[in-house]
């Protein structure tokens, strides 16, 4: 066979496998619709009371928004999701019985502040809004509401204010009901009665109250009721359905998902280490004092000799031999090119 040399020369190899020109990345988190129950609406709950079983956001009992949040019952979630209007963008749902999600433009709201007797906001705001004081409600100053701001350069710095965002709404909430506690228990002691009045209500916003707002809401879900991403995501969208939760913060949710489990797996690891060495302790020392014993009458030391540590060393050597080799089998099915 003859080759025109005007033209390149034949490639000597060929691709195996179908290339792509694209950045990769990873795969996408797919959030589908929830499932409806009997009645046709979306089956999407919260379970009852709190399982923060970690110290993250500054608070390891279990029971605390049981306790902080007692007026408010049973937590549970009114799907709105079917009943939905584009107006209602412009206004705010409530995700939780105390925790609200809107736009900014809510937070100016007096009727509504009112209205939802909101005990304190939190803006989610990037820090060049932060410079120009955007994202700042008088109504809110006016009515002596508290104020609290998470300022982020950008949404990947979210993962690192999630912490910080959790600890502030836990600490409205037990301040507000510690601040009731004490109202009643003076009343009391007047001889009056005491007030009956809801706990702490949060109202998180940001410009539009659909994606950085949102985010932090779903990692509060998250984080404090033990949820995944997935139904956390569905809760709110069935409660505020113009969220918009990108793939940048899906995944920003899916790292925040597996920091809290790893968080988790080590609080019960610790957990159960303590109780296993409380209830071990006793056998133990009897056992050390069985063996001392027994090496005291038999003249022997139970010490491994030199020729025994040479050993042991050798059969590890081995071992991550072994090891070693599995990460080359079965290498030649996967090659890349082949030759012509």
């Amino acid at each position: 066979m003859s080759f025109d040399p005007n033209l390149p020369p034949p490639p000597s190899h060929l691709p195996n496998h179908q290339w792509s020109y694209r950045v990769p990345s990873p795969p996408r988190v797919i959030v589908p619709p929830p499932q409806t129950n009997g009645a046709g609406f979306p089956d999407v709950h919260v379970g009852n009371g709190g399982h923060a079983d970690f110290e993250s956001n500054g608070f390891a009992n279990s029971e605390f928004l049981k306790t902080v949040t007692y007026a408010y019952g049973d937590i549970a979630s009114v799907d709105s999701m079917l009943n939905w209007r584009y107006e209602e963008r412009r206004m705010a749902q409530k995700i939780l019985p105390f925790l609200y999600l809107g736009p900014l433009s809510i937070s100016r709201d007096v009727d509504f502040l009112k209205r939802e007797q909101i005990t304190m906001i939190m803006a989610v705001r990037n820090t060049e809004a932060a410079r120009a004081n955007l994202l700042h409600s008088k109504a809110a100053l006016s009515l002596g509401i508290e104020s609290c701001t998470i300022d982020v350069a950008g949404n990947q710095e979210l993962i690192a204010a999630f912490p910080r965002a959790i600890a502030a709404i836990n600490t409205h909430l037990s301040n507000t009901y510690e601040e009731q506690q004490q109202r009643n228990a003076e009343l009391w002691s007047q001889g009056e009665p005491p007030q009956t009045s809801l706990p702490g209500r949060v109202l998180v916003f940001c410009e539009t109250g659909n994606e950085r707002s949102a985010t932090v809401v779903a990692a509060y879900i998250m984080a404090m009721f033990c949820m995944d991403l997935i139904p956390a995501i569905q809760l709110i969208q069935a409660q505020r359905f113009c969220v918009s939760f990108d793939d940048s913060l899906r995944f920003l949710l899916q790292s925040y998902e597996a920091i809290l489990r790893a968080k988790r797996d080590v609080a019960k690891s610790r957990a159960d280490s303590i109780a296993f060495t409380g209830s071990n302790h006793t056998r133990n020392q009897q056992q050390l004092s069985l063996d001392a014993a027994t090496e005291g009458r038999a003249g022997v030391s139970f010490k491994r000799t030199l020729d025994e540590s040479y050993e042991d060393d050798m059969e590890m050597d081995a071992a991550d031999n072994v090891r070693d080799d599995e990460r080359f089998e079965r290498r030649d099915e996967f090659a890349p090119f082949l030759d012509q």
